[in-house]
């Protein structure tokens, strides 16, 4: 029995399902570089995790998360 492909998703979904995949790798990576601040922290004995650091790697990552939902809506728009 022969099944029919899967259709193709539309501009709007697939920019949301890349933007989502992205800020969940972004906040993989902020988990991340956190463990590795917090164990450095512990070893060298200083103070090198700061809810700064934290604040600026998590918003990095929406910040990529918006890039790519951008990108992924304006090549659905000019078929690229």
């Amino acid at each position: 029995m022969h099944e029919s492909p899967t259709p193709a998703p539309t501009p709007a979904r697939d920019a949301r399902t890349r933007a989502l995949r992205t800020l969940a790798q972004g906040l993989a990576v902020t988990a991340l570089v956190g463990a590795a601040t917090a164990v450095y922290q512990l070893a060298a004995g200083g103070d090198a995790l700061t809810l700064a650091t934290v604040g600026t790697s998590a918003l990095t990552g929406a910040g990529m998360a918006v890039a790519a939902w951008v990108q992924r809506r304006l090549e659905g728009h000019t078929g690229g």
